[in-house]
């Protein structure tokens, strides 16, 4: 749900790679040996800012507004399971970094960010049981969500491959915080509508504490899809690509 946190990490690694490829004019390049280099990615992220909504496809950030996912699954054991399909995350592009710290000697990159506010569109298939609740439907939901926040951590290592330095991923984590969304599902009940908006009104009241009993899911989903996009990243380019030095 705070998916695009991936495409922030994306920018920040991408945004000093100049070589034959193309990298757009208006990006700024930042050096590996600048002392201020948070600085200069934030700056560069900014700069870069109005392009996120339509995506930049030389820096491998797709369409932010909305940035559109195929599909997601959601299973708890045998009680719960829930897919998505079309799943359109919108206002994605209106991410704030809070806090970045980049060492490229020893491999690390912490970064927080910030989303005032996310919608989320999709249609659903969700058959189970969760907390109190016995839900079975189809059709399309809507999630509404404010003040997400997301810490992502990366840990790696150089190594040499072809004569090239490269940077490969020792230890990954990702932190989510969902805040208290509100979302409406419809088709519980097609047959009773009333039904359906009691439903809608039970969920949201426990939307804490159901999101807290598939929070290791949800973290594992949205952490193989920002993470697969990283290591993807650093296998294709190498350090003096990413991050030159002069």
């Amino acid at each position: 749900m705070n998916l695009s946190c991936t495409l922030v990490l994306s920018v920040l690694m991408c945004i000093g790679y100049a070589s034959a490829r193309k990298i757009p004019s208006y990006v700024t390049l930042c050096k590996r040996d600048d002392p201020k280099l948070e600085q200069c990615f934030i700056n560069a992220v900014e700069q870069i800012r109005p392009y996120f909504r339509a995506g930049v496809p030389d820096l491998f950030i797709p369409p932010m507004d909305p940035l559109v996912i195929p599909q997601a699954g959601l299973n708890s054991g045998d009680n719960f399971k829930a897919s998505f399909k079309n799943i359109q995350i919108y206002y994605a592009d209106e991410f704030k970094i809070e806090h970045l710290k980049v060492d490229l000697n020893k491999v690390y990159i912490d970064l927080i960010v910030s989303f005032p506010r996310l919608r989320i569109k999709s249609q659903y298939n969700i058959d189970g049981r969760i907390l109190i609740l016995t839900l079975k439907g189809q059709g399309p939901a809507d999630g509404n969500f404010t003040n997400v926040g997301a810490k992502l951590t990366v840990d790696g290592q150089r190594f040499f491959k072809k004569g090239k330095e490269y940077i490969g991923i020792t230890n990954k984590k990702l932190d989510l915080s969902l805040g208290k969304p509100v979302f409406y599902f419809d088709n519980f009940f097609r047959d009773n509508p009333e039904l359906n908006e009691q439903t809608n009104k039970i969920i949201n009241e426990n939307i804490v504490d159901i999101l807290d009993e598939l929070r290791p899911v949800v973290d594992q989903t949205v952490s193989e899809f920002v993470f697969g996009i990283v290591t993807r990243l650093f296998n294709r380019y190498s350090m003096d690509e990413l991050f030159p030095l002069n």
